[in-house]
């Protein structure tokens, strides 16, 4: 178990240097508002990428084709476009846009970190499949940022987050699948207790 919570803790530290960059660089935009914001989400995407890859060599896993990022992302737009929307609509009023820029860059970097994390742990085929890449996707959408951590600009706790990810390390694909759907119906609420 070390093992898994060492690779955990290695992704916990690499997608909190680039929050912490993502972050100045998004509240910086804020200040003038208008199309800033949107140039600074452009020149993040390589970092994003670099995120991903880094991520997967943690676990001894290639680089990230454009192909199967796509297939990951594809089933998950409307949770990323949910987070942009709200990024791009108040965000871009100068000044009064700062703190939901650092907001939003927060909790997309810490998401997207937890979940490239949560998918380089999972043993077997790494090829992408829709419903484990959805059910992941909202899993770590729902615990990242926890409630009401948006905007206290904190990072996620460190044993929650490396948890998380250790969680999943080495299971198969369909094992991660049952465990995050069981994870999403009790936060749902529509059950009681995982068994």
């Amino acid at each position: 178990m070390k093992e898994k919570e060492e690779r955990a803790a290695r992704v916990y530290e690499r997608t909190s240097t680039l929050a912490t960059g993502n972050v100045l660089a998004q509240g910086a935009s804020g200040f003038f508002g208008g199309g800033a914001n949107l140039v600074v989400d452009v020149i993040a995407i390589p970092f994003y990428i670099d995120l991903w890859n880094d991520v997967r060599n943690i676990y001894g896993r290639g680089h990230i084709t454009a192909e199967a990022a796509k297939e990951y992302l594809k089933p998950n737009i409307p949770f990323l476009a949910q987070d942009l929307l709200w990024d791009k609509l108040v965000g871009s009023i100068p000044i009064v846009g700062i703190p939901f820029n650092i907001a939003f860059a927060k909790a997309l970097t810490w998401r997207l970190g937890a979940w490239f994390g949560m998918l380089s742990a999972i043993g077997g085929d790494s090829t992408p499949n829709e419903k484990i890449t959805a059910s992941t996707m909202e899993l770590t959408r729902r615990i990242f940022p926890s409630l009401g951590d948006t905007f206290s600009f904190k990072a996620p706790d460190r044993d929650v987050f490396v948890s998380f990810i250790a969680s999943v390390d080495g299971l198969t694909h369909q094992e991660a699948q049952n465990r995050a759907e069981e994870a999403l119906r009790v936060l749902r609420g529509e059950k009681d207790t995982p068994s």
